[in-house]
């Protein structure tokens, strides 16, 4: 069946679930997505659904497995055990498909199940969830870099000091969850100045001061909870965009400290914007500066960042 939302044209819908592809990383959470895995997959056994086991040895490989299972016809539903890296993984290949993906979270920041309202400490609950097989359309990010290779997202991509931070939370393996992002932050602030950016609306507004960082929300959070963009809303077809601009370290540690508590709009050198889509460059010396999206390393700037309305098709709790 399908319901249609009055308000903003959102199809929602149930899928009967007969049989699904289980994609699990059997590195997310430190382990943790594996023993989720199994306490899933004797839910999904349970409940009379097949399930489709998919492990790659890489994430092409990975993506390899999960486009021909949803290209045979052979699933209902395709679900991830893990992270907000696996799950973009997985929707390169099912964003736009008409499959229903559904979430076992898994990971270290888990801000898709934090979104969606998933159960993020109890990996029967999440299957419970899947297997009730109701689902409702989201917007999705879009990334695209100067050669015009593509990539999707579902929460937020930043550049500045956060994706700066993102490299360098992707080189450590100690502390676990939202703590690495802290430690990150710190090291990082320690020699930190801010960035000659410019970035292009689709309004014709250009944002050419230099900024601390710059952060294009289809969600609301991302690290493990940190609120970026607080007021962002998955089914409005806007962009929200947050922009700490150059600001002194102390000021700069307030601003970091209200993305905690959701009252980053109460500091000073915030700003934000709401857009379809935004080119952004960094225009400084020559140096490494990256897009990041739901915590993975999409392009090198510049890119061009865009939300595609309903495109997105997630299993969630029935409300």
């Amino acid at each position: 069946m399908t319901v249609q939302d009055k308000d903003l044209n959102y199809p929602l819908g149930n899928t009967k679930i007969e049989t699904l592809a289980l994609v699990t990383n059997p590195h997310a959470g430190h382990g943790a997505s594996q023993a989720a895995s199994r306490k899933a997959s004797r839910v999904f056994a349970d409940r009379g659904i097949d399930v489709i086991a998919l492990q790659g040895s890489n994430p092409d490989d990975a993506r390899k497995l999960i486009r021909e299972v949803i290209s045979d016809g052979r699933i209902d539903a395709l679900a991830v055990c893990g992270g907000d890296g696996m799950i973009n993984l997985a929707l390169q290949e099912q964003a736009g498909t008409g499959i229903p993906l559904g979430i076992v979270p898994a990971g270290t920041g888990n801000d898709h199940g934090r979104e969606y309202n998933l159960p993020r400490d109890d990996a029967k609950e999440a299957a419970n969830v899947i297997a009730d097989g109701f689902w409702t359309t989201t917007d999705l990010g879009r990334i695209t870099d100067v050669q015009g290779n593509q990539k999707w997202f579902g929460t937020i991509m930043c550049a500045g000091f956060d994706s700066i931070v993102s490299d360098r939370v992707n080189q450590m393996s100690w502390p676990h969850g939202r703590n690495r992002y802290n430690l990150a932050i710190v090291r990082e602030f320690l020699a930190f100045h801010s960035l000659p950016f410019k970035i292009t609306l689709d309004d014709d507004r250009v944002l050419d001061d230099p900024i601390t960082l710059a952060a294009f929300g289809n969600t609301r959070s991302y690290g493990g909870g940190m609120k970026i963009c607080p007021t962002a809303n998955h089914s409005d077809g806007l962009l929200d965009i947050t922009v700490i601009g150059k600001s002194s370290r102390i000021k700069a540690a307030l601003a970091f400290k209200s993305v905690f508590d959701g009252t980053l709009n109460e500091i000073e050198e915030v700003s934000t914007y709401r857009c379809r889509k935004a080119h952004v460059e960094y225009t400084g010396p020559a140096r490494p500066m990256n897009a990041y999206a739901d915590g993975d390393f999409m392009f090198p700037l510049p890119v061009t960042v865009e939300v595609v309305p309903s495109v997105g098709k997630y299993i969630v709790p029935r409300p």
